[in-house]
């Protein structure tokens, strides 16, 4: 890239366990996330695919420090952010917000709406009064909800309505960078489609980047323009989509394609080539090798 990344992750890494059991027995170490690196552009959108487990999330909420990191470094406009302390890192929360997988579990039940979207803003000190209540307004105008919403509890909501709720109060501080964690798995199929379209129109709006972590490789194909494959804390590809999809070169890249369902029933689907996940474990000491321009692989994997 030949501008600075508006976000850099090198070397991350964090597990999990340690130490002893009650009885004396030791506790096993997980390698959620093992030398992870990657790079967002300003107003680019990264898929993180991967299987429940592969550390995905994990690295979703180290990136933005609601989870410490064991080792490595992550920089936002080329500031290192690991080292900062809670205040120092206030006026990054600003620019980096998270929207989670549950849209009900996100929100406060005893809360309205309107205040939820509201609080950021509240907190930041950027809005009072009558400025903050058109502010909150203009917000649900943006995400596709009636105003007259804001005195409604989450209760009230359906599923979809809930995530444009979360979606609102992401963007309420005019963020550069959103990890969106998920955010359409909990989320019946007729509505993912109208909400993965709302993510674009904002990054269309508002010159987002996303870090969307996602099962659902169709959505992944449809909004993102470079895919990372995770396995056991690894990244093991990382390419240009529509490199990742004509072209992948790891065989458990190739494993997760040929599993994507074929909607035409006269249609075959692909064998899905075997690849046994426990049996493959990526070796620590393996790194990422550059294939072709943009396409890296982890370098003991690729075929």
């Amino acid at each position: 890239m030949s501008e600075t990344p508006l976000l850099e992750v090198e070397n991350l890494r964090r597990s999990f366990g340690g130490g002893k059991r009650l009885l004396g027995a030791p506790k096993p170490v997980i390698h959620a996330i093992n030398d992870v690196s990657f790079e967002i552009a300003n107003g680019e959108t990264l898929g993180l695919v991967g299987e429940s487990g592969s550390g995905k999330s994990t690295i979703g909420r180290a990136v933005l420090h609601l989870e410490a990191a064991d080792s490595g470094s992550v920089r936002f406009r080329g500031n290192e952010l690991t080292s900062l302390n809670a205040a120092a890192l206030k006026p990054y929360r600003r620019e980096m917000q998270m929207i989670f997988q549950d849209p009900y579990s996100a929100l406060n039940p005893r809360m309205k709406v309107g205040r939820f979207v509201a609080e950021p803003l509240v907190v930041h000190g950027l809005e009072h009064g009558s400025a903050l209540t058109d502010r909150v307004a203009e917000l649900f105008k943006v995400v596709g909800l009636d105003p007259a919403f804001m005195t409604r509890y989450p209760h009230e909501f359906s599923g979809g309505q809930r995530q444009r709720i979360n979606i609102a109060r992401a963007i309420a501080l005019r963020p550069a960078f959103i990890v969106a964690d998920e955010p359409i798995t909990a989320l019946d199929v007729s509505i993912q489609a109208q909400i993965v379209n709302l993510f674009q129109d904002l990054q269309d709006q508002m010159g987002l980047a996303y870090l969307f972590i996602a099962h659902d490789l169709s959505m992944v194909r449809y909004l993102c323009q470079r895919v990372a494959v995770m396995l056991r804390g690894r990244i093991v590809e990382l390419a240009p989509t529509e490199q990742i999809f004509s072209d992948p070169r790891h065989p458990y890249t190739r494993s997760l394609l040929a599993a994507i369902p074929v909607p035409d029933p006269d249609r075959r689907r692909p064998e899905r080539p075997p690849f046994d996940v426990s049996a493959n474990i990526p070796p620590r000491e393996a790194e990422m090798i550059e294939i072709s321009p943009g396409h890296f692989v982890l370098d003991q994997q690729i075929q």
